[in-house]
């Protein structure tokens, strides 16, 4: 009895190992994925279009002393389409935030009926006031919702032109008034608010939309005569003058709305989201 139990025993200890061969190995699992996200650091080219309207308050007084004043806030409107451009550069910091800087310019077609009492002739006319462009350069400071999504806001210095345009009378007989508003240039400060999304099926390629209000200096101007027309003031020896002796000073805030596509060229795969 006792040789069999040690028959046994040294017959099992040495299948073991043979046992322990064929059994399949044990595998670590994978580590679970990172959501990746681009990253928000680095340069970007801008394209897209929109809607604004304006507002221009404007008061009239003589140029010669007292100075008496002939108009006082008197308020028009304009609207219509734009289209923008920008070029701008941004960076990532802690996480959530992104800071940057930017330029960009506007062509827009934003016009309305103006209407300027003229004293001296004592009427009324009107003419089609128009801003042709704009231009701004600024920051913003935006905070990312989740990767993808960034809200901002931005700020900065503006310049907006307005188009010179001919007075028209508007009682019979509605005729030219040989009178002309020059075009101006207008210096003042924007503030904003918007959103920019990475669309997924091209990589670098964004969209943001964003809101904008700016508000610009006061400026003088003064009518001039560009054509001689009968029964007015404009005759040719007024030719380039003023012939009424109104100092008009305008004042102009502007609200837009735009869309626009964004490149970004650091573009270059994901990063490790630190969400």
């Amino acid at each position: 009895m006792k040789k069999l139990v040690l028959a046994l025993t040294a017959m099992a200890a040495l299948t073991a190992p043979a046992l322990a061969a064929d059994m399949a190995p044990r595998y670590a699992k994978a580590p679970v994925a990172v959501a990746p996200a681009v990253s928000w650091t680095g340069c970007w080219i801008s394209g897209g279009g929109g809607y604004g309207i304006s507002r221009t308050n404007r008061d009239s007084r003589d140029v010669l002393a007292p100075n008496g004043i002939n108009v006082l806030n008197a308020t028009s409107g304009s609207d219509g389409w734009l289209a923008t451009a920008g070029v701008g550069c941004d960076y990532q910091f802690s996480g959530r935030w992104v800071v940057g800087a930017f330029v960009d310019g506007t062509y827009s077609d934003i016009k309305g009926d103006h209407a300027w009492r003229v004293f001296g002739p004592a009427e009324t006319f009107v003419g089609e006031n128009k801003m042709d462009w704009s231009w701004a350069v600024g920051g913003r400071i935006g905070y990312l919702v989740n990767p993808s999504f960034l809200t901002y806001f931005n700020a900065g210095y503006t310049q907006a032109h307005t188009d010179a345009y001919n007075l028209q009378r508007i009682v019979a007989p509605f005729s030219a008034s040989g009178l002309t508003v020059p075009g101006q240039t207008f210096d003042g400060f924007f503030i904003g608010s918007g959103f920019e999304y990475q669309l997924d099926f091209l990589p670098g390629l964004f969209v943001k939309t964003e809101g904008r209000a700016a508000w610009y200096d006061r400026k003088d101007s003064r009518l001039s005569c560009t054509a001689v027309v009968a029964g007015t003031a404009c005759t040719a020896a007024a030719l380039g003058t003023d012939p009424h002796g109104n100092i008009d000073s305008r004042k102009m805030v502007t609200y837009i709305a735009k869309t626009e596509l964004v490149y970004r060229f650091n573009w270059g795969g994901p990063v490790v989201a630190k969400y």
